[in-house]
């Protein structure tokens, strides 16, 4: 078959599979997300309040929102349309998704953005996804088994796990950007203890979402300040 053949069943038969499904799984991925939320909520009678709601939305999406126009433009070079299916149903986009694109590619000497190299990725991708779901399953099994032999102080050492996470990346923060985190720092602890003596309740749905809100802000406005301030050449004239 010519490469003309090849070109007209890349874009008349493989590609709108490729979206039709991708499209139809990006659906359902979107609906089985909230299944976990909607039984806690059904069955375990785990109702938050509105307050805390706005709060974790508000972290998420201080933290995440620039990704989402980041890593379709940086990454889609790279994984193409099937792989970016895949890889926004999967997750772990830089981490592995992109790398295991770029060795298939490289191993079979196709290059980034021709039909060749979309399927290649495709490939690549599908077998990662594969292996990490098969040892995220064998982790899983036995993490739980580990869990019922170790001892009740690793047991009760594991609630500090997140807490340690969390602090890990905080400090990271703060390495990179030591002047901003000078007073972030100081200014999440003073938003803290303000929440804690109610100062924050006459705001609707109850203010819990105000410390937060005040610290990414004030953050952000501080970082374009520094940023301006070191480079003057930025500023609008």
């Amino acid at each position: 078959m010519n490469i003309l053949g090849k070109e007209e069943i890349f874009e008349k038969e493989y590609m709108p599979f490729v979206i039709k499904w991708g499209k139809f799984s990006c659906i359902i991925a979107i609906l089985v997300v909230y299944l976990p939320a909607l039984a806690l909520f059904l069955f375990f009678n785990a109702r938050p309040d509105v307050g805390a709601i706005i709060t974790g939305i508000i972290g998420m999406v201080s933290a995440y929102s620039a990704w989402y126009f980041v890593d379709p433009i940086t990454l889609f070079p790279i994984l193409g349309v099937p792989g970016m299916y895949m890889t926004y149903v999967s997750g772990n986009s830089k981490e592995i998704r992109g790398p295991a694109a770029l060795q298939a590619m490289d191993a079979a000497e196709v290059k980034a953005g021709t039909p060749e190299g979309t399927i290649i990725s495709a490939i690549g991708i599908s077998i990662s996804i594969l292996i990490s779901l098969t040892v995220m399953t064998i982790v899983a099994i036995v993490g739980n088994f580990m869990l019922q032999i170790l001892p009740a102080p690793v047991i009760t050492s594991l609630r500090y796990l997140l807490p340690s996470l969390f602090g890990a990346l905080a400090m990271q923060r703060v390495v990179l950007n030591p002047k901003v985190a000078s007073i972030g720092i100081p200014l999440a602890f003073i938003t803290f203890f303000l929440k804690k003596m109610g100062m924050f309740k006459f705001l609707p749905l109850g203010g819990g979402y105000a410390p937060l809100m005040i610290c990414v802000f004030v953050c952000m406005f501080l970082s374009k300040a520094m940023f301006l301030r070191e480079h003057p050449e930025y500023r609008k004239k």
